[in-house]
């Protein structure tokens, strides 16, 4: 899946929620590490599943690393974290932050990354199941592919959750009583395409997120 956070960041690490883990309706075998998804890392969440009252895992029967067995014998059972969030929608009022890794079943090569760690860790990404960490509070500079299609704000312009995980303005005094100002942007600027064109070519945008 495509990257949406670049690397230029600032934060605290108090600032940073370990409980969830993504819960996406994308299939994580047929997405590639090169698409754009709610599983990318820079997505927006807000809270889905957040009982602790549940047993601390979840044994499931997981198609997303391998094939699934209906037989108790050679069943496929993987532990993974109950306690889920899912991209944020337009006008979410409870958007707790952005993901900081991606969440992933396969590499480029479609080879499942819960028998290859090291490549999954070189993918700045987790599994499916997995806690991702969330940035609540910080700097952080995204691609053009974190903000809602349409948008292009200016420094200084007030950020609210859109669709599918994004950010987007603002919306006018009517929008407004459905939105809550989650960040604001600090800079733009873009990155250079044709002949030296680099990865994430195109416009970028420093972001001063407060959830």
């Amino acid at each position: 899946m495509a990257h949406r956070l670049l690397p230029f960041r600032q934060y605290d690490e108090n600032d940073v929620v370990n409980l969830f883990a993504l819960q996406t309706d994308v299939n994580l075998k047929a997405i590639g590490v090169n698409d754009d998804g709610d599983n990318a890392d820079g997505v927006l969440v807000s809270v889905q599943a957040g009982d602790k009252g549940k047993n601390v895992i979840d044994l499931d029967n997981a198609g997303d690393f391998f094939a699934s067995y209906s037989s108790p014998v050679g069943r496929n059972q993987y532990p993974e974290n109950p306690l889920k969030v899912v991209a944020a929608s337009s006008g979410n009022f409870n958007a707790i932050g952005v993901t900081l890794r991606s969440t992933l079943a396969v590499d480029e090569n479609g080879e499942s990354l819960l028998f290859n760690p090291v490549k999954k860790d070189e993918l700045q990404a987790v599994l499916s199941g997995q806690t991702v960490p969330i940035l609540s509070k910080g700097i952080i500079t995204v691609t053009e592919n974190a903000i809602q299609a349409g948008d292009k704000p200016a420094p200084g312009q007030p950020l609210a959750a859109a669709a599918n995980g994004k950010f987007g303005l603002m919306g006018g005094k009517e929008q407004n009583k459905n939105q809550r100002q989650i960040g604001q942007v600090l800079a733009t600027g873009v990155r250079e395409g044709g002949n030296y064109a680099d990865t994430w070519a195109g416009r970028y945008y420093v972001i001063k997120l407060d959830c």
